[in-house]
């Protein structure tokens, strides 16, 4: 049994398994499922295994960051996990990409140290091109409007993303952090998917992300909440689609 997902064991996933960040999101996305059952339940790690047009699959939440992340894909990776794909939301640093939209990230930047425990500074983190690439042709066939490229992964969601927090004192903001990215081709920015990709990479797992727009920094506008829960629901189903090779 695993040190923390505590109560998943080999054999109990699916075909596929989605990561989340937020618990909530595990019932938002599972509720279409049939025979589902919850194998975890613990801080902030939910697992859910369920079946979804007639084919095993399930779904974890990891919480925020690269600690937890690392540790759920860890766990789950050990527990046999065939293809793990992260249903998220993210901020949208590049012009042309509104809320609403969905990002598909072919590689990430980082923070630097990130993940240094286990690689070097420039081992890339990268999706698995075969997979992204049939998650990007359904959300097309979707008319998802879909945006693929680089993104960032940060460890911190304030300084790190060039954020002021509403501290009296607080340090100062590096105002050209976010142009420095964008002048680089980053269209985005998010706190889990390097994890992710160089886990999956390591450990010969296909791995591949779809994210949920949640603001546009430059413009400062966010999604509204509903909408953004209701995305979020179809981009999962989406991408299920696309991994399972699923017609129609």
């Amino acid at each position: 049994m695993s040190i923390h997902l505590k109560g998943l064991k080999k054999g109990m996933l699916g075909e596929v398994t989605l990561i989340v960040g937020d618990p909530n999101r595990v019932k938002l996305i599972s509720e279409s499922w049939v025979k589902c059952e919850k194998v975890v339940d613990t801080r902030e790690f939910i697992v859910v295994i369920g079946e979804w047009h007639n084919h095993k699959v399930s779904i974890c939440s990891t919480g925020i960051g690269i600690g937890s992340t690392e540790i759920a894909v860890t766990e789950l990776i050990e527990n046999g996990s065939k293809m793990i794909i992260r249903c998220g939301g993210c901020g949208a640093w590049a012009e042309g990409i509104e809320p609403g939209d969905i990002i598909l990230n072919t590689s990430m930047a980082r923070s630097t140290g990130i993940m240094s425990a286990y690689v070097s500074e420039n081992y890339p983190a990268s999706a698995d091109p075969l997979l992204l690439t049939k998650i990007y042709q359904k959300m097309k066939n979707e008319n998802m409007n879909v945006h693929v490229g680089i993104g960032l992964t940060s460890e911190t969601y304030y300084n790190g993303q060039g954020r002021g927090p509403a501290i009296t004192d607080s340090l100062p903001i590096n105002q050209g952090y976010m142009d420095y990215w964008v002048n680089r081709g980053i269209k985005n920015c998010e706190m889990e998917t390097a994890a992710l990709y160089i886990l999956g990479n390591i450990y010969n797992v296909p791995v591949a992300n779809s994210l949920v727009v949640h603001i546009s920094r430059k413009k400062d506008k966010w999604t509204d909440e509903e909408k953004y829960k209701k995305l979020h629901r179809k981009a999962a189903e989406i991408v299920l689609s696309g991994a399972l090779n699923l017609k129609g």
